[in-house]
Parts: C-alpha cells; sequence; structure tokens
C-alpha cells in the first residue's frame, strides 16, 4: 500500500517555521513514499501577513534540492490555493505561471472572515455559519474550472477551530443538503478529487469531511480523493494518512490520487 501526504506546510508558507529538511526527514521516519508540499497563497486576506507569498524561486529551488538529497522520497510540488473571489483572477494568473505538480483548491474566508480567528463566530448561530460554509464552497468550485485545479481541500475547515463542544462542532451533511449535493456533483462531474483532511483529529476527534459527506460524495459519482495530514509542524507529517484511506476504502472509492506535472496517477486503496 503506497503511503503519501499530499497537504504539507513549510517555512514558505507564513504561518509555518518547519524546513524542508525537516519535512522530508519527518516523512521518512514516518514511512512515507511520496509527499506533495502545498504551501499557502492567501491573496487578499484581510488578516495582517496572512497575504504573504512563497518566494517562489528560493522555494523551487529548496525543493530540488531535496530531491536529489532525499532521493529514496517523491517530492511533488504544490500550492494550496487560498481562492478568494474578491481578487480571483490575479489568483488564477499567478498560479497558472507555476510548474507545479499539483493544485489544491482552498477556502478559508467565508464573507472576507476567516473561522481560524475566535471574533468570527460572535453572535452568530452554528447552523447559519455552516451553512454559508458550504455555500461559499460550492461558489468557488463553479468560478473556477475543472482544468484550474485537481483537488478541493479540508471540507469542513469552518469547524476545524469553532468554539463548541467536539461532539458538536464537526460539519455535517444536515446542514446544508442541497448545496453539498450540487458541490458533490459539480466535483464529480469535473473528475476532481475531495481531500480527506486528517487535521481534524487534534481538535474534533475525526477527520475532514466525515463519513457520512464522503459517501454522498461517492453516491453522487466522485470517484477520487487525496489523502492529507496539513502538517506544520514535523510530529503531524504523515499522521493517521494510513486511517485516512480505510475511511475511503469504507466510503466505497476505489483510488486515490497523487499528481506529477498536473498529471493524475490513480492508487489503488
Amino acid at each position: 500500500m503506497a503511503r503519501v501526504d499530499y497537504h504539507l506546510h513549510t517555512c514558505y508558507s507564513m504561518d509555518c517555521d518547519m524546513t524542508l529538511d525537516a519535512l522530508c526527514s519527518a516523512a521518512l521516519a514516518a514511512g512515507l513514499d511520496e509527499i506533495c508540499i502545498t504551501d499557502h497563497t492567501e491573496f487578499g486576506h484581510p488578516a495582517p501577513g496572512s497575504d504573504q507569498l512563497p518566494e517562489i524561486e528560493k522555494w523551487l529551488a529548496d525543493i530540488e534540492r531535496c530531491r536529489e538529497q532525499y532521493a529514496g522520497l517523491v517530492i511533488r510540488a504544490g500550492i494550496e490555493i487560498g481562492d478568494n473571489p474578491r481578487c480571483r483572477e490575479q489568483i488564477k494568473a499567478w498560479h497558472f505561471a507555476l510548474p507545479l505538480d499539483f493544485r489544491l483548491l482552498s477556502l478559508h474566508l467565508i464573507d472576507n472572515e476567516d473561522p481560524y480567528f475566535p471574533g468570527f463566530f460572535a453572535d452568530k448561530e452554528q447552523d447559519a455559519v455552516y451553512r454559508r460554509y458550504v455555500e461559499a464552497k460550492l461558489e468557488s468550485a463553479l468560478a473556477w474550472s475543472p482544468d484550474e485545479y485537481e483537488a478541493m481541500a479540508h471540507l469542513g475547515y469552518c469547524a476545524k477551530f469553532a468554539p463548541y463542544p467536539a461532539r458538536e462542532s464537526p460539519l455535517r451533511y444536515l446542514h446544508a443538503p442541497d448545496a453539498f449535493d450540487a458541490l458533490f456533483t459539480r466535483l464529480a462531474e469535473g473528475g476532481k478529487a475531495l481531500e480527506i483532511n486528517t487535521s481534524g483529529r487534534k481538535t474534533m476527534n475525526e477527520f475532514f469531511p466525515d463519513q457520512e459527506l464522503l459517501t454522498r460524495f461517492h453516491e453522487l459519482g466522485g470517484e477520487f480523493v487525496t489523502i492529507g495530514s496539513d502538517a506544520h509542524s514535523p510530529e503531524y507529517v504523515g499522521k493517521w494518512v494510513d486511517d485516512a484511506q480505510e475511511l475511503a476504502k469504507a466510503c466505497g472509492f476505489r483510488y486515490m490520487l497523487t499528481f506529477e506535472q498536473r498529471r493524475a496517477i490513480p492508487i489503488l486503496l
């Protein structure tokens, strides 16, 4: 069974100080066969410093150096694209010029606010916030054509830092069934993968999206998943990726995807 982690951050992300060497060493220690570095871009993010971009020339050179130094590890170059409808054309133009293996489409802003910050939830009803998040994810998926990205990241991010009891925190199908169905249909028709993000185990004791949402995506024609830890520190590199593969199989999926120069490589689960 191939062991891969397709959502990883380094010190080239504005919110991470893990070096590429520390990441690669941790990946080998975790027994990973392949990793994809997906450092952040957050054009127009309102929080101070959050819109800082990676130094691309240094980033690409560092990745190439590590490919030579850690020859037993397949290292792919990807970006976690923070979508933002206020500057979407600028985002697309900047990313499309890069020689990437993988584009991971994410969304951290809901009406220009980030649920990473506790103040986001003040004076808001959980059901309304979660529904609006799914609607925003659908809007994002509709605004990006299938040939502009490979997978959709961490569906359920709105719950990751939510100030609710762990049992009540996760995003569920019942929060927005019609919007979920439209989103999953859009992804399935475009042949896009849905990420299983393992980092939810740290705060909610489960992955996101959850089993019900993954199963529904499969029922609506979704064929593929990617698996990522979203690690920002060495101890979480490759964390729970085997469990994520088992979850994918339990939901009916046969393949997870890896990528080379944006060409999908199906891996049998």
